[in-house]
């Protein structure tokens, strides 16, 4: 019977054993993530780093243009070839090089850095509302006036620049528009760069066409209201991703303390002697670190996966692949002290299981020595 209860009071020591090499590996990536997700200047630091040199603003301006562009077509404020040139249409001629040269004239580093602020205070405040998204709306009036300047006749000198030059077919069909438009009507342009003698006037339009252009981008632009409209999936990744950083909030600080709680069950359970404190808690140990030491390596394409699924599954994909890359900077941030954190766990381990040796060897030494007798 004594055995029987033996085996099963070391069986159990097992599975808390098995409990607590799990229980690490989410102890610890909650107390890394909460550590750098509920640190709001570190976010603001790193955020900050990620909008002034990575791509993501050229391809979020890219999807800004052509989602308003489409937007007053389809609302009937503006028609293909009658009031203005379809933009929609020109930025298919624009890749992330000219966007980005773009960015440089009328997005310097000061705005983008006062829209992050404004972006990472407006999510801190939404955690504990019941808003189904952060109350996120950017001031554009910076963005207005430098548009209205000289960088913005830069700006549509790049985008000019980009058009391709024009064919016979379209300079004929050019050609027979303005001859059948009624006296003193403005007929618009082919979206391609035309040779002489009509290149000097094409590009004096564009240059007239600033005011208009300054005076219809809105003051105030509400970032996560124009993404649930563009890409509705009813809140599903938002309302996921709040719950989980609630989940993450709560969990950061308790989970490594609730580790105590299945070593406190192994030490009344199996542990007899300084040899058995050194396999039953060192083994664990060194587990439970090896573990989270191949999630340091192998968490990008899990990163990849979890986001796609779920939290940028309302991002338009234009802007879906630097936004992933953009939060790497983050992930950089969680990890890289994880790894120092299992190395430490990792000789500890080691350091258990050698000293339970030791023990048991010195035990067993005094133990096959013979006694010597004193005459």
């Amino acid at each position: 019977m004594n055995k029987f209860f033996s085996f099963l009071a070391r069986f159990i020591a097992f599975l808390f054993g098995l409990l607590f090499i799990v229980g690490m590996l989410l102890a610890i990536l909650a107390f890394d993530v909460g550590r750098v997700v509920f640190n709001p200047p570190l976010v603001k630091g790193v955020l900050s780093e990620i909008v002034t040199e990575s791509d993501l603003i050229p391809a979020a301006l890219a999807w800004f243009s052509e989602s308003r562009a489409n937007q007053r077509y389809a609302s009937g404020q503006a028609e293909a070839w009658v009031g203005e040139p379809d933009v929609a249409q020109l930025i298919m001629f624009m890749d992330v090089n000219d966007w980005s040269s773009i960015r440089w004239e009328v997005l310097p580093d000061e705005i983008l850095i006062e829209w992050v602020s404004v972006t990472v205070d407006g999510v801190y405040d939404w955690i504990d509302s019941n808003d189904r998204v952060p109350e996120i709306v950017w001031n554009l009036r910076p963005l207005i006036r430098l548009i209205d300047s000289e960088h913005g006749v830069t700006s549509i000198t790049i985008a000019y620049e980009a058009l391709p030059p024009c064919n016979q077919e379209q300079i004929t069909d050019f050609k027979n528009r303005l001859s059948a438009a009624p006296a003193g009507t403005k007929v618009l342009y082919n979206l391609c760069q035309f040779p002489d003698p009509w290149h000097e006037d094409q590009f004096s339009d564009y240059i007239e066409s600033l005011e208009d252009l300054a005076a219809n981008v809105p003051t105030t632009f509400a970032l996560t209201g124009e993404l649930a409209r563009v890409a509705d999936t009813e809140g599903v990744g938002a309302k996921t991703i709040k719950i989980q950083l609630r989940l993450i909030r709560k969990w950061m600080h308790l989970a490594p303390l609730l580790l105590v709680i299945p070593l406190v069950f192994i030490l009344i359970l199996a542990v007899r002697s300084l040899n058995g404190l050194g396999l039953w808690w060192g083994i664990p140990l060194t587990l439970g670190s090896l573990l989270t030491l191949l999630l340091t390596f192998i968490y990008r394409p899990i990163v990849v996966a979890v986001l796609s699924a779920v939290p940028l599954s309302e991002t338009p994909p234009l802007i879906r692949d630097e936004a992933i890359a953009g939060i790497f900077r983050l992930a950089v941030e969680v990890f890289k002290p994880m790894l120092w954190q299992s190395l430490v766990i990792l000789i500890l381990g080691l350091a258990l299981i050698l000293a339970g040796s030791l023990v048991k060897t010195e035990n067993d030494k005094a133990e096959t020595e013979p006694l010597e007798i004193v005459e």
